[in-house]
């Protein structure tokens, strides 16, 4: 990740299988493939621009805060 201060699909490539996103304002969670993300996303693909289309539509998005609204589960 030399320069980058974002995450890329391909950062997580042969390390995961699969990402868990957990949303920690509402009930929402997903699992995705991270092979499925790369086909669809590319390898260089923005994380975090991902991200934030998938809590765009968060009814609790905007309300404040201690912790992100949407975090990642790498373990």
């Amino acid at each position: 990740m030399s320069g980058r201060s974002y995450l890329i699909f391909g950062d997580i490539e042969g390390k995961l299988d699969v990402l868990r996103v957990e949303c920690t304002k509402c009930a929402r969670k997903g699992r995705y493939s991270v092979s499925s993300l790369i086909e669809k996303y590319g390898r260089k693909a923005n994380m975090m621009k991902w991200k934030e289309q998938l809590n765009g539509d968060c009814p609790r998005r905007d309300e404040p805060s201690l912790h992100r609204a949407l975090q990642f589960d790498m373990s």
